[in-house]
């Protein structure tokens, strides 16, 4: 690698282990998914409401809302937080930051989450970018100019003068 110092390899979270966090994250969304959802099924039911058209086509639309929101609240709640990672990221010491190595506000967060959803509906191989980028980026990480690193290599950088 040109130019890059063995520490700054370290640093970055690679293919492998975010593809491991993903799959974390994946379970605890769908398992929440599934929870709410199934909570919200049952509710006319127990509230002895008449399933009218419009109850029933917001029934059948409510798993695509929750598909579609309750990922991008994780994803963008948890990496703007004081933790900067989703759980699946804490897992492996992973966090997420900007270029100066400070944490995301949430509208970053968000929109790193929503270029992710977006570049992985069309091209699901978008992600193996990781794997051959020299900072360990992925599209959406690129595109808003953010880094996944790992958390004691970060403090270590955060110790010098500059960061990234």
């Amino acid at each position: 690698m040109t130019g890059t110092s063995d520490t700054e390899r370290r640093m970055y979270g690679g293919f492998w282990i975010r593809t491991a966090a993903f799959l974390i994250d994946l379970i605890i969304m769908t398992l929440l998914v599934i929870l709410v959802g199934s909570m919200l099924y049952i509710t006319p039911d127990l509230l002895g409401i008449e399933e009218t058209g419009f109850i029933l086509e917001f029934l059948i639309w409510m798993p695509l809302i929750f598909w579609l929101v309750l990922p991008w609240l994780y994803c963008g709640l948890w990496e703007s937080s004081k933790v900067q990672a989703t759980p699946g990221k804490l897992a492996f010491s992973l966090v997420v930051v900007d270029k100066e190595g400070k944490r995301l506000g949430f509208l970053h967060a968000s929109g790193r989450y929503w270029i992710k959803a977006i570049t992985f509906t069309f091209i699901h191989i978008i992600y193996i970018v990781v794997a051959f980028t020299p900072k360990k980026q992925g599209v959406h990480d690129l595109c808003t100019n953010t880094f996944v690193v790992h958390k004691k290599e970060l403090q270590r950088y955060n110790q010098q003068s500059s960061f990234l």
